[in-house]
């Protein structure tokens, strides 16, 4: 891994996570689909970035520059941006016009850019949510954490295609093919990852992570980097 990475659980509930890398040379990094919105702020040698990415159903080579800073924000399931038809940003990344590098443009408004500070990108994400640009579906997150959901599979349906663009069944098998590399990450076998995570087999298991993630577990079990 050609970078160095940490990431931080946020109490937000449109967030899941606040990454922070430093890249230490240039390379390429493979994301796995997660079926979840991103947004990502750059320090570079050559100025200021931030995109915007929306859900995504297969493995994205993401490059990298020696030098370069990034803040990354992975949103919570069911938190999604109002501005733009998921159906528009599915497995599709945009670069923010910024008329100064201090501002950003999202949603027909200007933003400030938060740079690498934590408490800058909470109150971001906490503007978003006020003026209504990012909002959150309770029955997305509901269904997938196995609660109780007093709708029709249908109306189930229906939220997750608004907020996510995809199937209940589809961000289902990428979220559990992301838990099954932390597993293998973990040390957990093959086998017992197939089998804990409802597999057919271990040949299901390796045509799902290769689709999904890009790696087949063997791999996936050596891979340093984060999923």
């Amino acid at each position: 891994m050609s970078f160095l990475y940490e990431e931080r659980a946020s109490s937000s509930v449109f967030v899941d996570v606040v990454w922070h890398t430093h890249d230490t040379s240039d390379g390429t990094y493979l994301a796995s689909a997660d079926a979840r919105w991103d947004m990502i702020f750059t320090i570079a040698g050559d100025g200021h970035r931030v995109l915007l990415s929306g859900p995504s159903t297969l493995p994205t080579p993401v490059p990298y520059t020696a030098g370069n800073r990034n803040v990354g924000i992975r949103f919570a399931p069911g938190a999604y941006f109002t501005h733009v038809p998921v159906g528009a940003m599915r497995d599709h990344t945009e670069r923010l016009a910024m008329p100064s590098p201090g501002l950003f443009l999202l949603g027909g408004s200007a933003w400030p850019f938060p740079g690498t500070d934590d408490e800058l990108v909470d109150a971001l994400v906490e503007s978003f949510a006020h003026d209504g640009l990012l909002a959150h579906d309770d029955v997305v997150e509901a269904a997938l954490d196995g609660d109780p959901v007093p709708l029709s599979p249908r109306s189930v349906e229906r939220h997750f295609t608004h907020a996510t663009g995809m199937s209940p069944r589809e961000v289902r098998r990428i979220a559990r093919a992301r838990e099954a590399v932390a597993r293998l990450q973990s040390g957990e076998a093959i086998a017992d990852v197939a089998h804990h995570l409802g597999y057919a087999d271990q040949s299901h298991l390796t045509r799902e992570l290769k689709r999904l993630t890009g790696y087949t577990p063997g791999q996936s079990q050596g891979r340093g980097e984060p999923v």
